[in-house]
């Protein structure tokens, strides 16, 4: 190899080096980032209409980034730290559950062949959910207690993902493009790549997060309107639960118990989870997500939940952005390099 050459070869082993160890200057503030992207995403559309009334990037961008947090960050914020506080209570409040449960007489019919089975497995379920209570209870508590410990790094986070959506609002796009203009492929097949990636990012933040957001919202909601115990910890189960479309495993339990108390409340929060999970799952999801990924949503299921597995929160978006990079660049070589 010639002189030029190995200059190449050590410019890019120096340049990947560095690039490397600034990755990991920036890995204690990627909870910022990645929360300040995603909202970024979620309100871009509200940052454009507010741009075109101030008409100044700046103060569109202030705009929205104060509105951002006091009315989504906060809010969102105190009830999970609510959440935090109920789990001390779990396992007691869950035995009074079980202890004082008694199945409706109108519901014995229906779930009597449910109690059937689990009888001929010999499976009690009491020691199981109460073991499991306490174990979720024990970790949810230890880390509201390192979350206290940390506050000043939990404040300081908060700091960055506030500059940080700042930027994104007003230079998100410019950023996006001047990548994009470096990325080494040629304008037929980054446009495809980029408008699937982010489409599929969309789909995630908007289509899944923000719609178990919502049915955790409007089912803590039902919690505190019927007076159940833990309702922001159960309105938290039931976002969690809501990333998979199963909000109703939380709900349609506590109405049964509900009922035992008041009928007509238990009702009305049978109804209220079973509607809340049926708009979001057929209404607000579709409209969220609209054509943005044409990515299955069975596919999107599944590389979320490896992704999660793989590399934590953060693979809830990692997983469907990587699939769908390898579907996109599976067609790119289908259609100019196979052989």
């Amino acid at each position: 190899m010639d002189r030029a050459q190995w200059a190449a070869i050590f410019f890019f082993i120096c340049f990947g080096w560095i690039a490397y160890q600034t990755f990991r200057l920036a890995e204690p503030f990627l909870p910022g980032f990645l929360g300040a992207v995603i909202l970024g995403v979620i309100f871009l559309p509200l940052y454009q209409r507010v741009l075109r009334w101030v008409r100044n990037p700046n103060a569109a961008a202030a705009i929205l980034t104060t509105g951002t947090i006091l009315l989504a960050v906060l809010p969102m914020g105190w009830m999970g730290w609510m959440a935090l506080r109920e789990t001390e209570y779990l396992r007691p409040t869950l035995a009074g559950f079980i202890e004082n449960y008694r199945t409706p007489s109108y519901m014995v019919g229906l779930l009597g062949p449910i109690f059937h089975f689990f009888e001929g497995f010999h499976v009690d379920l009491k020691p199981l959910f109460l073991d499991k209570a306490a174990q979720v209870s024990g970790e949810l508590s230890s880390l509201g207690t390192q979350l206290a410990g940390h506050l000043l790094i939990m404040l300081f986070n908060g700091l960055i993902l506030m500059l940080t959506l700042f930027f994104v609002f007003r230079n998100g796009k410019k950023f996006v493009e001047t990548v994009l203009a470096n990325i080494p492929m040629s304008p037929q097949n980054k446009g495809p790549l980029l408008n699937r990636v982010y489409g599929t990012f969309r789909a995630v933040t908007a289509g899944v997060f923000v719609t178990a957001l919502a049915v955790g919202l409007a089912d803590t909601a039902g919690f505190l309107a019927t007076g159940i115990p833990l309702s922001f910890f159960f309105g938290l189960a039931a976002t969690v639960f809501a990333l998979l479309g199963a909000s109703v495993l939380i709900t349609i339990p506590a109405a049964f118990w509900l009922m035992n108390h008041n009928a007509g409340l238990g009702i009305f929060l049978l109804l209220w989870g079973i509607l809340v999970s049926v708009f979001s799952d057929h209404v607000l999801k579709p409209a969220l997500i609209g054509s943005k990924s044409r990515m299955p949503f069975l596919l999107i299921l599944f590389s979320t939940l490896g992704g999660i597995k793989l590399y934590g929160f953060t693979g809830l978006f990692l997983g469907p952005m990587l699939v769908t990079a390898f579907l996109t660049f599976w067609g790119i070589y289908r259609r100019n390099y196979k052989i």
